[in-house]
């Protein structure tokens, strides 16, 4: 059970400053921190605490216990105290611990290293340092407590650091060079703005070394208008960073680096901003409508478009003649169906035959010359008896083209090494090996083969067929019914094989029913409008979006080619030379729905710039609010129009559900709306392991109002609402350990208490 009197609170918690992962052997590093007193958050007297360092976690524990219960001595790995300012510095492995030790049992604190290199320690109890011993002895720059904010896509991330008398010198300059990692790989990812100081005698010195030119020194445009001087001094630094992901942690090591002319005369690596960042929209609830064009005002006109038809038939002839053997019914029966769908066209409205082909093959039995020229006189025969149903006003406007083809005898050898006649085969191949490129005599050794007549005779049938093809153009627009027929019932268009017009997807779009098939069609008719016009089909992309945005899939680039963020409107009409309409620039709907594709992806700089293309409409006012507020839009503003702007957004936001109304009142970090919060909270369901992490939250931001025993109370309670999140749902565990909102006391409090099985 954890002893109330020793709750630590660690002002922050301290990444490792390697931009790489800490490698499988343990290092002895040197940690630094600070001690004060929690109560009044002043140093102690040096006299009276001691700090020990252990190499390894389990010697922490048994000296701890040693020193809180049993009394004795302990042998650690070094012994310090810390100096007037209440810093210290200790070498101790990675991996090891760190106690600290005042005066009676009550007073001991024990922190594991955990790869940090800053520790700092908040005790009760002990006797304070007096001021004027506190304000004679800083004795390097120490990053005070840092403030992170994700807001929107910027990461907002400040820090103070005060420097001790004697530090700065006037002819020296001071460089801090921040650098934003990734928290979850601690990954490099840029090098930031770097804050320049220089002292007055080195900036007149720098401008000679510079032949009197400032900007020949690329820190020129960096350094600060407060002059580097030999009094203590503070740094306070401040950025703004953009980020791709802002649900990603983020933090900043920094470097700083003191230097005269000849050399650098002090450089240290510090935690500018841990990766506890607060994140005041985190749990803001919101869905966004879909928008649909009006289908009749994009509507694909239809064109005249040439298809193209290809099939086989298996026509039978006379043996050794150009002449259709007409005791065979299939003959009959294939001829028919061609002929009639070359008569449906011909006859058809708005349909016009162009093209006619077709190509004989005969089998490779007998002399390559007589087989061709037979072949020849075939498909001449065959391309009268097939064009004979037409008209010769119609042939006369038909392009046709008849060829003849030989097969080979290696065509035979394949459908024998089909039906496992392998040796069979292999002597077609063998013969065929011999005879390369000579058809005559592999045609006259395959014949003497002992098995021609009873095997290889049967096959020569199969390669005795005729190919055609013809393309027509049509004219007319084909009803819903023969579209929604054609995709029923055409496998090629079904499929894919062959693809519809744009006027018959329209015509789809409003016949299908099933979802998964309508986003198909979408998906087909956008890849078709880009390869027929460049672009896409507004109405194909807008209706693809919406079915991606239905099933939580984000996709910007669907919609990108149909916006232009340059023009600061919608439904923009394009029209060509002759006044007709080209192309409609940023539809409204598109808009909508490429803004709602952007905050799937959290992007919500690029969201909020769209979002100022909406006009402000009824329709538009939830979503234009919900936007501009996920992008950081509601609070503060340059101008009135701005500032006007950010409180309506806040007024929408916050009346939109109970929840966000609690949530907006803690964006706002001020005392008085965060008690505004504490009144809306609750509205909220009060067994929700959400609300109670909120008042946590609430909890944390009146602790800091406070000093004290009164402090110390309130902090007790926050920790009590943050073990009841984490018991009713271990998802806040890992919340709180990155949240800003949270004390860092706070939450290691809670969390030895959830781990222990404490019962609240």
């Amino acid at each position: 059970m954890k002893n109330w009197k020793l709750t630590g609170c660690v002002l922050a918690v301290l990444m490792s400053l390697a931009s790489v992962l800490p490698s499988a052997g343990q290092e002895i590093k040197l940690v630094t921190g600070r001690i004060i007193n929690k109560t009044t958050m002043k140093p102690f007297d040096p006299a009276d605490i001691m700090i020990y360092s252990f190499n390894t976690v389990g010697e922490a524990e048994d000296s701890y216990k040693t020193m809180t219960q049993d009394g004795g001595y302990v042998f650690a790995t070094n012994m310090i105290s810390p100096d007037s300012g209440g810093y210290y510095e200790v070498r101790v492995s990675e991996t090891g611990a760190i106690i600290v030790k005042g005066a009676g049992k009550e007073m001991c604190m024990m922190e594991k290293v955990n790869y940090r290199m800053e520790i700092n320690f908040e005790m009760e109890g002990g006797i304070e340092l007096p001021p004027a011993t506190l304000n004679a002895k800083l004795s390097e720059p120490a990053p005070m407590k840092e403030r992170n904010v994700m807001n929107g896509n910027n990461l907002e991330v400040s820090n103070t650091i005060p420097l001790p008398d004697h530090f700065g010198k006037t002819n020296a300059r001071l460089i801090l060079q921040p650098i934003l990692y990734d928290g979850g790989t601690d990954k490099l990812l840029k090098y930031l703005d770097p804050m320049v100081f220089d002292g007055e005698q080195y900036s007149l010195t720098q401008e000679r070394r510079m032949a009197y030119d400032r900007n020949n020194d690329p820190l020129t445009k960096f350094v600060n208008e407060e002059p580097l001087r030999d009094t203590s001094m503070i740094v306070s630094w401040s950025d703004t960073v953009k980020v791709s992901d802002p649900d990603k942690s983020y933090y900043v090591n920094g470097v700083m680096r003191l230097e005269d002319y000849n050399q650098i005369y002090y450089e240290r690596k510090m935690l500018l901003a841990s990766a506890r960042s607060v994140r005041p929209l985190k749990f803001l609830q919101y869905t966004m409508d879909q928008y649909y064009l009006d289908p009749e005002e994009y509507k694909e006109k239809p064109r005249r478009e040439r298809r193209n038809t290809a099939g086989n038939i298996s026509l039978t002839f006379l043996v050794g003649k150009a002449e259709l053997d007409d005791s065979d019914t299939t003959n009959r029966a294939q001829l028919g169906l061609l002929k009639n769908d070359l008569l449906n066209i011909v006859q058809g409205e708005g349909s016009q035959l162009k093209e006619f082909f077709i190509t004989g093959i005969s089998s490779p039995d007998g002399s390559y010359q007589s087989n061709l020229k037979l072949a020849r006189e075939r498909m001449r025969y065959a391309l009268s008896q097939i064009t004979s149903v037409l008209s010769k006003h119609v042939r006369d406007r038909v392009y046709m083209r008849t060829e003849a083809e030989v097969a080979p005898w290696s065509a035979v050898v394949d459908l024998l090494t089909a039906d496992s006649l392998m040796t069979e085969a292999a002597g077609l191949q063998e013969i065929i090996d011999k005879y390369p490129d000579n058809h005559d005599a592999q045609s006259i050794r395959i014949r003497q083969l002992p098995y021609y007549r009873d095997v290889v005779v049967d096959y020569l049938p199969k390669l005795r067929s005729v190919k055609y093809e013809y393309n027509y153009e049509i004219y007319r627009e084909l009803t819903p019914e023969e579209i929604m027929d054609r995709y029923e019932n055409d496998e090629d268009y079904r499929s894919g094989r062959k693809e519809f017009a744009l006027y018959e997807f329209w015509n789809l779009f409003r016949m299908v029913e099933d979802p998964d098939e309508l986003e198909v069609l979408y998906k087909r008719a956008y890849d078709a409008s880009i390869k027929e016009t460049g672009r896409p089909w507004a109405l194909a992309a807008n209706n693809l979006a919406v079915a991606y945005l239905r099933k939580d899939k984000a996709d910007t680039t669907i919609l990108a080619p149909l916006i232009d963020a340059k023009i600061k409107r919608v439904n923009v009409i394009e029209r060509r030379a002759d006044g007709t309409v080209n192309s409609v620039i940023n539809p409204e709907a598109v808009v909508a729905n490429q803004i709602s594709m952007y905050l799937k992806m959290r992007n919500f700089e690029r969201a909020s710039v769209l979002a100022q293309l909406l006009p402000d409409t009824e329709k538009n006012r939830v979503i234009k609010a919900f936007t501009l507020c996920l992008g950081g839009y509601y609070i503060g503003g340059d101008t009135p129009e701005e500032q006007q702007q950010a409180k309506e957004v806040f007024n929408v936001v916050a009346n939109s559900t109970p929840l966000n109304k609690v949530v907006m009142c803690l964006a706002m970090d001020n005392k008085a709306y965060t008690s505004m919060a504490s009144q809306a909270i609750n509205a909220l369901p009060q067994d929700d392991p959400l609300t109670y992490y909120l008042w946590a939250i609430i909890k944390c931001r009146e602790s800091q109002e406070q000093q004290g025993f009164d402090a110390y109370m309130i902090e007790m309670d926050a920790e009590s609402w943050l073990l009841k999140a984490f018991q009713g749902d271990k998802k806040y565990v890992g919340l709180a350990s990155a949240d800003g909102d949270i004390l860092e006391s706070v939450f290691k409090n809670a969390n030895e208490m959830y781990e222990d099985g404490t019962v609240m």
